[in-house]
């Protein structure tokens, strides 16, 4: 239980921003990040590797069909999660840029990982 407190935790803080974002609470945080260069894009990068990071790292980077079954996690959510902003009618839109910001963070984050965990068992 203890290796889930960290993924668990990163889950909630990134569910209460995109609540806070669907909701239109903050909005002067969220229009600072926006009109920040790149910040945006940053953001659903470290936010989203951050959460695969996490999930791959207590998985043990299991595998499911070659790939990590974290990173596979992340991306059906952060994947569902953007596309529902098409239907939702939120004050957030759909970006594939957002999309692209995310998959580059599960990418690198799933390397990172892989990385950590070799570590760990060499020591």
């Amino acid at each position: 239980m203890k290796r889930w407190l960290a993924t668990i935790a990163f889950f909630l803080f990134v569910s209460l921003i995109i609540f806070l974002a669907d909701a239109g609470l903050a909005p002067g945080f969220f229009e600072w990040v926006q009109h920040t260069s790149g910040g945006d894009k940053v953001g659903h990068f470290v936010l989203i590797g951050g959460l695969a990071l996490c999930l791959n790292l207590s998985l043990g980077c299991r595998k499911w069909c070659g790939l990590l079954a974290g990173s596979l996690i992340v991306v059906a959510l952060c994947t569902a999660e953007e596309f529902s902003q098409l239907f939702l009618g939120s004050r957030r839109h759909f970006d594939w840029l957002d999309l692209a910001a995310d998959y580059a963070g599960i990418l690198v984050a799933g390397l990172a990982a892989q990385r950590i965990a070799r570590q760990r068992t060499e020591v």
